[in-house]
């Protein structure tokens, strides 16, 4: 740890984060950081920002009296993200539509990152195996199949729940299916696809209905038990969902 906290004072604001072996803490110096504060940098490793200028003893000793609570956040976040979740995959299926692809990867050192999609195959070119490139191309062709069917899914659901979304909006997000603004516009995330299409549905029944009643009160849930009688177990199995979501889905 010693030589990697030697550097601190070395890095600049865009590239200043390496990973301290001995504690798994990924450290970023920053100019515009006060005091240092160590968090969780999603989705499974732990970022401590460290004001330009700190001398490594100081990072050091914070580290050491925060060695209980980083060990216990880590082992949470082990569990929460095993190793196959982080590796790129070999298939990707999308349970909500009943459709499935194959994965081949080519790693060329000096290939610009491509991504083509034929025939049931996604075929990734990326200049490492290890690298962001490849999630990144993932996470834009699922976000693009997100706009392809979650939108036209939610029209349906709204004309036959007799409501009219004022904008939809797919997107990635790391901690919401969904969303209604006050305005009556809905945010839905492409990740969904992932999930079998019981919780889609629900999801979008969730959704649609906080047009009606932008709140979770009696009135509301009266109006979601209508339309998904089920919604009690739904949303339990859709507030667990999460933990089947691989990192190359979520934004980074």
């Amino acid at each position: 740890m010693g030589l990697m906290l030697e550097q601190l004072g070395l890095l600049d604001d865009r590239a200043s984060a390496w990973h301290s072996g001995d504690s798994g803490v990924v450290i970023r110096s920053s100019a515009r950081a006060k005091r240092l504060t160590l968090k969780v940098l999603p989705p499974y490793q732990l970022e401590l920002v460290v004001p330009r200028g700190t001398r490594a003893k100081v990072v050091a000793e914070f580290l050491t009296s925060n060695r209980d609570w980083i060990r216990r956040t880590t082992d949470e976040l082990q569990a929460r993200y095993p190793p196959e979740l982080r590796l790129l995959p070999t298939a990707v299926e999308l349970r909500a539509i009943d459709a499935r692809w194959s994965v081949g990867i080519a790693v060329n050192e000096s290939a610009q990152p491509r991504l083509q999609d034929h025939d049931g195959l996604l075929s990734l070119r990326i200049p490492t195996a290890s690298g962001p490139e490849g999630f990144e191309l993932l996470r834009q062709w699922l976000l693009g199949r997100g706009r392809k069917h979650l939108r036209p899914w939610l029209v349906a659901e709204a004309q036959r729940l007799g409501v009219v979304p004022k904008h939809i909006q797919i997107r990635t997000q790391r901690t919401r299916w969904g969303s209604c603004s006050q305005r009556g516009s809905i945010s839905l995330n492409a990740a969904l696809l992932l999930l079998p299409a019981s919780l889609v549905r629900y999801l979008l029944v969730h959704e649609l209905c906080h047009l009606r009643h932008l709140n979770h009160s009696r009135r509301y849930w009266r109006l979601v038990a209508q339309h998904e009688p089920d919604y009690l177990e739904l949303d339990r199995r859709l507030a667990a969902a999460w933990t089947d979501i691989p990192v190359w889905a979520l934004p980074r």
